[in-house]
């Protein structure tokens, strides 16, 4: 499962001669072909990252006003947008493919149809106007700075217990600081 830990610029649903619906994996140097569907590909990958994705569809859903193309959030800097990249065969063959937000570096259109370019300079054609892509891209953007004003808005709440309430820290509040003070530097990385 080493493909789970590289910095994946896009997740694509394709087909393999040997192994039939497969996935691709596109990141900083290569692509790997992993022997699994793209809904597992990506459940597997919300999994390893402790993401419960049904919730966090039905939250950044509600929160965006959507019910489909929600973005897959796994961190600050791990934010994914859905976009068609291809006519599926079968019943249950996977359609749409995952784009790292900071992965991509330009929206491309030729013949009428979105491209893709990612920050290694691959290309990816898209089944959808670059208008749509242009609108998934702005969705993953309110999505980031959704959770970037969550993460501020929960330490700030978390402070405010310390200044109104006078008792002994426990070694969990000490922890839960801990925490809250590498999340304020992830926060303060992305603002560079």
């Amino acid at each position: 499962m080493e493909w789970i830990e590289k910095n994946h610029l896009a997740i694509l649903p394709i087909y393999n001669v040997e192994h039939g619906n497969c996935t691709l994996v596109i990141d900083d140097e290569d692509q790997t072909v992993v022997k699994k569907t793209i809904k597992t590909a990506v459940k597997k990958l919300c999994e390893h990252n402790h993401v419960d994705q049904k919730a966090a569809n039905s939250y950044y859903g509600k929160k965006l006003s959507i019910r489909t193309g929600i973005p897959i959030v796994l961190s600050l800097d791990r934010i994914y947008i859905q976009l068609k990249v291809r006519e599926p065969i079968g019943k249950d063959d996977g359609a749409m493919g995952y784009f790292r937000l900071n992965g991509i570096s330009q929206v491309l259109e030729r013949e009428g149809r979105a491209v893709i370019r990612l920050k290694n300079n691959a290309e990816i054609p898209c089944l959808c106007t670059a208008e749509t892509a242009r609108k998934a891209v702005a969705k993953g953007e309110l999505v980031k700075d959704l959770k970037t004003n969550v993460a501020v808005t929960s330490v700030r709440e978390a402070l405010e217990y310390y200044y109104t309430t006078d008792a002994p820290a426990m070694k969990s509040d000490i922890a839960r600081l801990c925490m809250k003070v590498d999340d304020i530097f992830t926060i303060l990385k992305t603002l560079k």
